[in-house]
């Protein structure tokens, strides 16, 4: 656990990517279907080139493609 300021923590915030594993939240998942240039987590969702990790799968969502540019 990490505490960035008052009251701001950071829990299960672990992204590997290396050896052709991705372990996201401390468990090893398929990787997407694109490369990890560009990734995002916010709470205990994982966004990776305009993927969102949701359900065990990845899926091509409006969101993920936001935080992707923006």
């Amino acid at each position: 656990m990490i505490e960035i300021g008052k009251g701001n923590k950071i829990v299960n915030c672990q992204i590997y990517s290396g050896e052709g594993r991705l372990i996201v939240h401390g468990k090893e998942v398929e990787s997407p279907p694109t490369t990890c240039r560009n990734v995002t987590m916010i709470g205990n969702r994982v966004f990776i080139n305009g993927y969102e990790y949701k359900n065990g799968t990845w899926k091509k969502t409006l969101r993920a493609i936001w935080h992707k540019y923006f």
